[in-house]
C-alpha cells in the first residue's frame, strides 16, 4: 500500500519522530539513574514531568509549523 503525503506531512512526521526519539533517550537515561539508586524516586518523577512537558511543548510547536506549512 503506497500512501500519498505532502512534503509538510512528511516534515511533520519526521518531528514527531525526532521528537519522540528524543523524549525516549531523556527518559531511558533518567531511569538508569533510579535503578542505580542514583536519583531519589520524587526526583525522578519530578525530571519525568520536566521531560515529558518539553516533548509536549515540542509537539505543540511541530504541529503549529506543519498547520503553517499547510496553509
Amino acid at each position: 500500500m503506497t500512501v500519498n503525503i505532502s512534503k509538510a506531512d512528511q516534515q511533520y512526521v519526521d518531528d514527531a519522530l525526532t521528537i519522540e526519539d528524543e523524549y525516549e533517550s531523556e527518559l531511558a537515561a533518567v531511569q538508569v539513574e533510579l535503578t542505580r539508586f542514583e536519583v531519589a524516586p520524587q526526583e525522578y518523577a519530578a525530571r519525568r514531568a520536566e521531560i515529558a512537558a518539553r516533548a509536549y511543548f515540542k509537539l505543540a510547536e511541530a504541529h503549529k509549523r506543519f498547520l503553517g506549512r499547510n496553509n
